[in-house]
């Protein structure tokens, strides 16, 4: 129930600043303080937390990588030094994620405030807050250096994108596919910067041979539950692409977002087939596209139409319902399950 009071406070929210013409956040800062509370106060709740308690642990008996990133492992290990609990380490780390969202939204423009409130929130905030806290800090990152590729303040976008993969090495993902969306595909000087980029992939991934080859082999082990694994993910996809398809942008970037998005959502289909690393990738691909929407947007100096409004709001609907289903699968399932919701033990 608490979940659902969330997912309506930021309906309401949005449907506030909208009719304020969204010259105030009041709102969406009310609604995000709220979901703080819940994620701040909960229990054994969020299906990776007991996992993340127990790294915690291990890591306050001594600083060590233990196959995990650099930036999440010493940012971590600073909190430990200062809680000395692994429980309250744990979210803690949650709270930088909500900080970063307080900054996006003071910083934000009409679309930001709109795709965020509409899409972002709804989608993930409980799975990055409460359960994929890694993936949850490079999300923030990601959409904070979107952010400041807008306001012109390239240096820093740079930085907290290369941040980003400190956290959660699959970040790279989303910073290639917010790239390739950026980049003008017909422009003589980027046939030089393809293989710069391709040759500096590489290298990442051969200086970070051993972490990639044991997520390979663990995917291995966890197939994809059948066919139909990541639909949820492909409908909200495809709301979205039908919303640029209809959008008032103009036809050279509705060419270039589509055939991006399109064609990576069904590579990733393809692999989740075989591999539980294609739904991770759906999952990536469902978080950075709308920000190449985004960005296309703020290129041209476009305000979203209300057709591109329509689509992030019924994209967002949908994320909401298929995680709530996924919540009431997996009630009692594991130590730390989304439900039933219980508080700390204080």
């Amino acid at each position: 129930m608490i979940y659902l009071i969330g997912w309506s406070l930021l309906v309401i929210s949005l449907i506030m600043t909208s009719l304020a013409g969204f010259r105030t956040s009041c709102f969406i800062y009310c609604s995000l303080f709220f979901l703080l509370i819940i994620s701040f106060f909960r229990g054994l709740v969020g299906t990776d937390t007991y996992a993340y308690e127990l790294i915690m642990d291990r890591l306050s008996n001594g600083f060590s990588l233990a196959g995990m990133e650099p930036g999440f492992v010493f940012v971590s290990w600073l909190l430990l030094q200062v809680t000395d609990s692994a429980s309250l380490t744990v979210r803690l780390v949650g709270c930088i994620i909500f900080g970063a969202l307080f900054v996006y939204l003071h910083r934000s423009d009409k679309n930001e405030k709109f795709l965020l409130v509409s899409y972002i929130l709804p989608a993930f905030i409980y799975q990055y807050t409460m359960n994929g806290l890694r993936v949850g800090i490079a999300a923030m990152l990601i959409l904070l250096a979107t952010q400041q590729f807008r306001r012109m303040k390239t240096s820093s976008a740079y930085i907290l994108g290369a941040a980003s993969l400190t956290f959660h090495y699959s970040a790279l993902v989303s910073l290639i596919l917010i790239w390739a969306s950026k980049v003008y595909w017909i422009k003589v000087s980027n046939i030089l910067v393809v293989p710069i980029v391709m040759l500096s992939i590489l290298v990442f991934f051969y200086a970070n041979e051993g972490y990639f080859s044991h997520k390979f082999i663990s995917y291995q082990d966890f197939d994809s539950p059948s066919t139909f694994s990541g639909v949820g993910k492909i409908l909200t996809l495809l709301v979205i692409f039908f919303g640029v398809l209809v959008s008032n942008l103009f036809a050279a970037d509705k060419a270039k977002l589509l055939f991006l998005g399109v064609g990576s959502m069904f590579a990733f289909w393809i692999i989740s087939m075989f591999s539980y690393a294609g739904l991770r990738f759906l999952d990536l691909l469902s978080f950075s596209f709308p920000l190449c929407v985004l960005s296309a947007y703020s290129n041209r100096g476009l305000e979203l139409g209300k057709l591109m409004k329509l689509s992030f709001f019924i994209a967002g609907l949908i994320a909401v319902v298929m995680s709530y289903r996924n919540f009431l699968y997996e009630e009692g399932i594991g130590p730390s399950p989304f439900l039933p919701y219980r508080l700390i033990a204080l």
